[in-house]
């Protein structure tokens, strides 16, 4: 089965401007930061929460278009803002490791209730087919220009004791990702890939979702590293069009 990385459009005729979000309004008492606030759901990451956590609502510009997936980005730059439309089609993919919270979206003053913050605590790193996917390490050269260097695994266990023993973490990842054909989820999590983090989706939820007539995603194949991607004229923009 094929497999899909989650993005946020990079067309500007479906974002309707570049400039998507205009302010995230924090309800966090006045002279606190956000990231000193425990209980602020953009500090919650792979957890599953169990308090009332601390929400925030998203105000767009006039111009931007209203999506079923917002860019992320600021203070919730991990989790996945989406509508309930796209929330519906999750939820019957996937039973578990889900959370979702309400999330206002206003836009010249108008408010769409029906958003929310997708708090996704399980992961599915055991997916990978470690072996055949590509990993690399960035490393430094002696005038310290950063380069990559493939590096090669023979398990997950063997790829995360390098990670922890040698503390590497945001240095050593996965750019290419191939999948376990044993697998038969629709939608997970995996970590330690570019960006961090990427959610993932089958061929049978990519034509779920683009069937539903859902704006705003772009689909990545995962076997593609992300510069592989969005190069020029590449694969990206013959399904997509163009980012500017």
């Amino acid at each position: 089965m094929n497999y899909y990385a989650i993005w946020f459009t990079s067309n500007p005729k479906i974002r309707g401007t570049n400039d998507y979000i205009k302010k995230y309004h924090l309800k966090i008492a006045d002279g606190n930061l956000f990231w000193q606030e425990p209980r602020f759901i953009g500090n919650v990451h792979l957890e599953k929460i169990d308090f009332e956590p601390i929400l925030l609502g998203i105000e767009l510009y006039a111009k931007s278009k209203i999506n079923d997936l917002l860019i992320p980005g600021g203070p919730i730059a991990h989790q996945l803002v989406i509508s309930g439309k796209l929330k519906a089609i999750l939820e019957q993919y996937r039973i578990s490791g889900m959370q979702f919270f309400n999330v206002p979206v206003i836009k010249s003053d108008q408010l769409y209730d029906d958003f929310w913050l997708l708090n996704m605590y399980e992961t599915d790193m055991d997916f990978i087919d470690v072996k055949a996917s590509k990993v690399v390490l960035t490393k430094r050269n002696p005038d310290g220009l950063s380069y990559l260097e493939e590096v090669h695994f023979e398990s997950l266990a063997e790829f995360m004791d390098e990670l922890t023993g040698k503390d590497l973490e945001g240095k050593l990842r996965f750019e290419n990702l191939k999948i376990k054909e044993s697998v038969q989820e629709d939608f997970f999590l995996v970590r330690y890939v570019e960006g961090g983090n990427k959610y993932i989706v089958s061929e049978k939820l990519k034509a779920t979702i683009e069937d539903s007539g859902c704006t705003g995603l772009e689909f990545q194949p995962i076997e593609l590293s992300f510069n592989e991607w969005v190069v020029q004229d590449g694969e990206r923009e013959k399904i997509y069009g163009r980012s500017w």
